[in-house]
C-alpha cells in the first residue's frame, strides 16, 4: 500500500513547495495577495511541522539528555583470535 507523502513524512516536499512558489508564484497566481497568502500559508505549515518534529524528539530524548527507557546491559567483551 503506497504512502501518503503529506501524511507524516513529507521530507523536502515543503520547503521544495516555498521555493517553487517563492520564484515562480507571481507567474501562476496573477494576484500578488494571493501569491503572497500561499506564500505565508506555505511558511506557516512549515513551521508547525518543525515545531511538531522537534517536540517529538524532546519527548523521546527526556529532561535528563537520555531515553528514560532505555536499559543497561553490562557486556563482558572477549577477543576472538581469527584462524
Amino acid at each position: 500500500m503506497p504512502r501518503i507523502i503529506w501524511a507524516g513524512q513529507s521530507g523536502c516536499l515543503l520547503p521544495l513547495l516555498i521555493i517553487f512558489n517563492l520564484l515562480f508564484g507571481r507567474v501562476i497566481f496573477n494576484s500578488t495577495y494571493l501569491w503572497l497568502g500561499i506564500e505565508a500559508a506555505l511558511i506557516f505549515i512549515f513551521i508547525i511541522k518543525i515545531h511538531i518534529f522537534l517536540k517529538k524528539i524532546s519527548q523521546q530524548v527526556g529532561p535528563e539528555g537520555h531515553n528514560p527507557h532505555d536499559r543497561i546491559v553490562d557486556v563482558e567483551g572477549k577477543v576472538v583470535e581469527e584462524k
